[in-house]
């Protein structure tokens, strides 16, 4: 039967498909200076009349016929209790207590059925007979349209009497309403309550039902599942299969096919001619308890290139593989302390990372991001902060000659950093990482940082035109911050100093003001991203530089990437700030500007939940909900635990280092930071990637955070990567195994990167999420992280799963998780 349309009947003999819901609840410094109701199941029979858009049959259904245990989400207190004075939660999940009362007659029961819950019309509520009436207090959902009934001695629907507040069912009667409430002395639901999204990122989980009786197979086909029977569950009195993340409003045509006979639903009269002389029958999808998803729109094709499914490594060239043994140091630049600290080169090169391609495939990497592999300035270069001699191997220094790029190609043509490799080397790797398969089905994108702000004060292009206003050092023409060009105090974030000034003297900044200086760098920028065949770009410390800048590139690059992979050119920004969304959003628009960028607030709070775990999962997973859309439509911020900027991670769940420390004398130069041996770090950190590895964003690993690389401030962050396994600990071999299995599991499941979450339970140590709401071809999955040190038990909905982890089967309910531990459950 329709939803739109419940014929009255007094005993279990109906066929129904129905439309239900679980609720989702929603859907380095910047530069480098120094480096319905339905008929009831049950056996009582009688109509549950529910409400005309839809009710709720269970959130899911176990294999024993029973349904989950959706019920504990009424008048529950799960969670951390929060500050003193009382609970705390976010608003879906509060619930406040409402007495519900019937006159007492000559009935022998009383059952509360409605909207109060997921399973609220399915599962009822027991009333206390007391003298004259029957009672009951339920907590019922803050602010929460209630719809309900009383079934009485199990066979008898009836609106509440003493109720004058009702709406039609849909049945030729109707329901009676209990509109939002209000309290103060509200407890903690363990599920939430749907909010009012729109109605097209609703979605509903459709129940469908048979009668058992003499057949031995009981099978639906529909839109819903490609027309492809499916066997469905033999329950007590009913055959029943429900189908999770139904678009809300979507028309489902469907046929039971018993016993091999395809039948159109006799319950149901809303039918459609099915081309063979036939008819199917139609179910408009709706629902009380519904889901606030991503909806099929905001999935897309799960088939195609997304960027929202890659997996981002930052190598930074020089530190991460040589690949033979070879290095071209920089005269004067300090060398290694003994410690990791080094201002000098290493030897990595293009060759290497080529060489390691295998190795990030196995880490279930999708888009890789190199350092800029620009020619960069060939003399050392005194650090902001301390006396040591840094040289440019992090290419954060670029020197290029004075290029003419009215020519075809550019005269002289720009150059690769020779220390890391030729031009063939830099096209050879981009060539073999587009040939290379990754977990996402699809190519390894490559992104270049590109280094907008500054020039190497040798390079020929700063000889050239200095004294043309191409520069905001050294000209003369503009009046800086106390009459210095070098960035410092309030100087950094300030417009327009941020803009006009360098970070050290032999950086002269650009002043694009200037709009021949301008267009010369969006030049540039193109002629590498063309010329090599690149997929996006990273872009260095964006904040210093002006809007105008940004939106004349992505013109650009639209203009010359009219058909990019995933339909954009990626551009991501750096933005050193941990808490100003403003500055970050200030970008970030990809029509005109940014994509995304680096979110640095998701570190800070990810850090301080799990690795410091100076606040609770219960806070942070309602800063997760609000941070999801905070950057506007589109936006793909880059979720990050670890760069190049600051302390290494380990040691932030070492407990070493702090979640908002950046660089600084006193952690750079240091033999403090020495790598972990015991496992609680690792262990740590691995819940960190787990949550930042099936949670929307594109998440970014900084190369040698996969092993826990230990390491304090810039420059000591950036140590080489050790390849050989000998020289790893048995804990960082363990998190390098789970950091490449998180991130291809992310990559074969796109509920993981175009869902929704929805939050099924949480507290302080505990957080219990569902990543859905994408199409059938993309099933949900639920995700379980404990950051405690000891074993935690939980529920989860009970229904068929895969375990990810191991790929066994998994029929829900109760789940342990170990100390420091992660489950991933696919719904099947």
């Amino acid at each position: 039967m329709a939803l739109s349309y419940r014929p009255f009947r007094d005993s279990l003999t109906s066929i129904l498909a129905l439309s239900v819901a679980v609720f989702s609840l929603a859907c380095g410094g910047d530069d480098d200076a120094s480096p319905g109701p339905h008929f009831p199941d049950s056996g009582t029979g009688g109509f549950n009349p529910g409400d005309g858009g839809g009710g709720y049959s269970g959130s899911v259904d176990g294999g024993d016929g029973s349904t989950s245990a959706g019920s504990a989400g009424v008048g529950g207190s799960a969670g951390a209790a929060g500050q003193a004075g009382g609970p705390s939660c976010e608003d879906p999940f509060k619930r406040c207590p409402h007495d519900f009362t019937y006159p007492a007659s000559q009935e022998s029961s009383v059952e509360l059925r409605g909207s109060f819950s997921a399973t609220g019309w399915d599962v009822g509520i027991p009333l206390t007979k007391q003298g004259s009436q029957w009672s009951a207090t339920v907590d019922i959902p803050r602010n929460f349209t209630i719809r309900y009934k009383y079934l009485v001695d199990g066979t008898t629907w009836t609106p509440d009497p003493g109720n004058t507040n009702t709406e039609p069912d849909g049945q030729g009667g109707v329901n009676s309403l209990v509109p939002g409430v209000e309290c103060e002395d509200f407890t903690c639901a363990t599920e939430p309550a749907p909010w009012d999204c729109p109605v097209d990122t609703r979605t509903c989980t459709t129940r469908f039902i048979y009668p058992v009786g003499s057949e031995t197979l009981v099978q639906v086909a529909g839109s819903m599942n490609g027309w492809q029977p499916q066997a469905m569950n033999k329950q007590a009195t009913s055959w029943v299969l429900s189908f999770p993340d139904q678009a809300w409003g979507d028309q489902i045509e469907y046929k039971f096919v018993v016993d091999g006979n395809w039948i159109a639903d006799p319950y149901n009269p809303n039918k459609t001619d099915d081309g063979f002389g036939g008819f199917n029958s139609v179910l408009g999808v709706s629902c009380d308890w519904w889901t606030c998803g991503a909806g099929s729109q905001q999935c897309g094709d799960v088939t195609a290139f997304d960027w929202r499914d890659a997996v981002l490594y930052f190598a930074m060239v020089d530190r991460f593989r040589n690949s033979d043994g070879k290095a071209d140091p920089v005269p004067g630049a300090t060398g290694d302390n003994g410690h990791g600290s080094s201002g000098q080169v290493f030897g990595g090169d293009l060759n290497g990372v080529t060489q390691s391609l295998d190795y990030l495939k196995g880490l279930g990497v999708s888009a890789l991001w190199l350092s800029a592999p620009f020619e960069n300035r060939n003399l050392p270069g005194k650090g902001m902060n301390d006396n040591y001699q840094y040289s440019a191997y992090h290419g954060y220094w670029p020197s290029p000659e004075d290029i003419d790029y009215s020519k075809t190609p550019p005269s002289p043509l720009p150059k690769v950093e020779s220390r890391i490799g030729t031009s063939a080397d830099l096209k050879a790797l981009v060539s073999a990482a587009h040939a290379t398969t990754t977990a996402n089905g699809h190519e390894m994108k490559v992104l270049f940082d590109y280094v907008m702000n500054h020039v190497d004060i040798e390079s020929g292009l700063y000889k050239a035109r200095v004294g043309q206003g191409w520069f905001a050092q050294h000209d003369g023409h503009t009046v800086l911050c106390s009459g210095d060009a070098v960035c410092g105090g309030e100087c950094w974030d300030n417009d327009p100093w941020g803009m006009k000034c360098a970070f050290t003297d032999y950086l002269p900044a650009f002043d694009f003001d200037n709009t021949n200086a301008r267009a010369w760098s969006i030049n540039d920028a193109a002629w590498w991203a063309k010329e090599y065949g690149i997929d996006g770009y990273r872009l260095d410390a964006i904040k210093h530089v002006p809007l105008s800048w940004l939106t004349e590139l992505r013109q650009r690059l639209t203009a010359e990437f009219p058909n990019p992979a995933g339909g954009r050119f990626y551009l991501v920004g750096e933005t050193y700030t941990w808490d100003d969304y403003g500055v970050l959003k200030k970008y970030v628009n990809p029509n005109t500007m940014l994509d995304g960028q680096f979110d640095f607030p998701f570190r800070k709070q990810v850090c301080r939940a799990v690795l410091s775990r100076e606040s609770s999962l219960q806070d942070f997973s309602s800063w997760m909900a609000q941070n999801d859309n905070r950057y506007g439509p589109g936006a793909l911020m880059s979720t990050w635990i670890g760069n190049h900027d600051i302390p290494r991670v380990i040691h932030a769940a070492a407990g070493q280092a702090g979640c908002e420390e950046g660089s600084h004398t006193g952690n750079a130069w240091t033999p403090n930071y020495n790598q972990p041996s015991d496992a609680a770090p690792y262990e740590r950190l691995a819940v960190a990637f787990a949550i930042m590895l099936t949670n929307p964003g594109l998440p970014m690993i900084y190369y040698g955070d996969e092993i826990g690389l230990a390491g304090g401030g810039d420059p000591d962050n950036r140590r080489p990567l050790p390849w050989n396994d000998n020289q790893l600990n048995t804990h960082q071999k363990n998190l390098r195994a789970m950091v490449g299995k998180l991130a291809t599991i992310r990559g074969e499941n796109k509920a993981l990167t175009r869902g929704a979450r929805s939050t099924l339970y949480v507290d302080a140590d505990t957080w219990v999420y569902r990543m859905g709401g994408c199409t059938p071809d993309a099933n949900a999955v639920v995700v379980a992280v404990h950051r405690g040190d000891g074993p935690k038990t939980v529920t989860v909905p009970s229904r068929n799963y895969t375990d990810l982890w191991t790929g066994a089967g998994h029929a829900g309910g109760s789940i342990s998780l170990s100390a420091r531990g992660f489950i991933l459950l696919r719904e099947d």
